[in-house]
């Protein structure tokens, strides 16, 4: 059965991240720290002899694609930009601190991990899920057989582990999804997931090693 294959790839750090400041579809550009991140991926990206990338997609908020531009130029592909991408619209706690927002939420008995929970003026947690799958779908039937670079955000990762794991939407999920962290899987064309390798950085050698983060 032909299967498209997808290498999904956070994008680079951001102040905010490093801040724990919830950034949502604000469009936060890398930090340099960031930056070298991206670099470090693309250096990684061009030592490979395989898969042969054929296609780059990339959510249009600008931490991904630059990402996305840095680490594949080697590559000579365009970065094909889409919203369907973007990190969850997390609406008015966008831009808040996330200790902060934490004990907020908590104090009002609102729990953005529940997946019906509405946000107000962005999305549910189902209706993010919603999105990421049917952005990968369409993907995949527009590269069938082929192996495609995407970035994006730690809440699309974390939805792609979901969905290539068969974990619900209520699943803990152990460990951090690290910023350039590279996670690997197929759709099939009747639409199944399978689920390679996770949360690798072994182009960054000063974080961790490839066994100590593959399937967090």
């Amino acid at each position: 059965m032909e299967t498209t294959h997808f290498w999904l790839i956070r994008h680079g750090e951001t102040e905010w991240n490093a801040n724990r400041r919830l950034q949502g579809w604000l469009d936060i550009p890398l930090s340099e720290v960031g930056l070298e991140q991206a670099r470090q991926l693309g250096t990684y990206l061009q030592s490979l002899d395989s898969p042969r990338f054929t296609a780059v997609h990339s959510s249009d908020l600008s931490r991904a694609a630059e990402t996305a531009h840095l680490a594949t130029v080697h590559l000579g592909l365009p970065v094909t930009t889409t919203a369907e991408l973007r990190e969850r619209n997390y609406g008015v706690y966008q831009g808040m601190d996330w200790n902060a927002l934490s004990q907020g939420l908590a104090e009002k008995d609102i729990n953005l991990r529940e997946p019906d929970q509405a946000v107000e003026q962005g999305e549910s947690l189902r209706e993010f899920a919603q999105r990421v799958g049917a952005a990968f779908e369409r993907l995949a039937r527009e590269h069938t057989g082929q192996n495609v670079l995407v970035f994006a955000h730690g809440g699309v990762v974390d939805i792609a582990w979901r969905l290539a794991g068969g974990h619900s939407l209520t699943t803990h999920r152990e460990g951090t999804i690290l910023n350039t962290s590279i996670s690997v899987f197929d759709i099939d064309i009747d639409g199944g997931w399978k689920m390679g390798p996770w949360n690798q950085v072994k182009h960054l050698g000063d974080i961790a090693s490839l066994d100590d983060v593959m399937h967090t």
